[in-house]
């Protein structure tokens, strides 16, 4: 596994109680999830892509993703398909 070496400023550190490398380490991890998932709403703006799509590429599930664009101000679209696929084969 690779090492990255971060230099947090003491203040920060010690406001966020950051002494725990578990703890900043799944700080990290949520860091890096948003930035996924900001990165897949801005390919699925840009068109050509579905939020199911854009999900995968974040690495969340699809509902997490409706939810996330919609935090951000963007309302996914519906085809007759993406409801076929959220709703299964019998609906």
């Amino acid at each position: 596994m690779p090492k990255v070496t971060i230099d947090f400023d003491e203040v920060l550190l010690k406001d966020a109680q950051l002494k725990d490398e578990k703890m900043i380490r799944h700080i990290f991890a949520l860091g890096l999830t948003q930035l996924k998932i900001d990165r897949a709403l801005r390919l699925y703006k840009q068109g050509g892509m579905s939020i199911g799509y854009a999900a995968e590429l974040a690495g969340i599930p699809k509902q997490e993703m409706f939810r996330q664009a919609r935090v951000r101000g963007i309302e996914p679209s519906f085809t007759e398909e993406t409801l076929r696929e959220d709703l299964g084969p019998d609906q």
